[in-house]
């Protein structure tokens, strides 16, 4: 979504983005709707899919900043779907979970580094707090410019 802004009435209308888009894949829409109410104070616009397939469905139908995927849902996984959106588009992707393998101190073997290796930009661990999914949204999107910006 863009909208016409003159800064100064000498200067050249251009086109700004006027909201980052979210969209959120969780089974669990108390996770969404908190994720949703903690960036709505961002003035950012949140989108919700309880499965992966109408996740997928919404990303193709529609264009986003940020996608927050968790790792563990009924039907098809995270990890399935941050490769499938990954085999489609660069956007960054935060995978999130808060589901640790016991006494794992190597990320290979951790869900959230496994998520990493199919193509998640940021992992957080749930349960997180507002400042750190603001944080990883700002990290994510920081990334996916300075990644654009250096194969242009």
């Amino acid at each position: 979504m863009a909208a016409l802004h003159l800064h100064d009435r000498r200067q050249v209308p251009h086109l700004v983005k006027v909201t980052t888009r979210i969209l959120v894949i969780d089974d669990d829409a108390c996770v969404g709707k908190a994720i949703g109410a903690i960036m709505a104070q961002r003035h950012c616009e949140t989108i919700t899919a309880l499965r992966a397939h109408a996740g997928i469905h919404t990303f193709q139908m529609s264009e986003f900043d940020v996608v927050i995927v968790d790792l563990f849902m009924p039907g098809m996984n995270g990890l399935d779907t941050i490769a499938r959106i990954r085999s489609e588009s660069a956007v960054p992707i935060i995978a999130m979970s808060g589901f640790r393998l016991q006494n794992s101190l190597d990320l290979d073997q951790d869900f959230l580094g496994m998520a990493k290796s199919r193509g998640a930009t940021i992992s957080l661990r749930k349960p997180f707090s507002p400042p750190q999914l603001v944080a990883a949204i700002d990290r994510s999107l920081g990334l996916a410019s300075s990644t654009e910006s250096s194969t242009q």
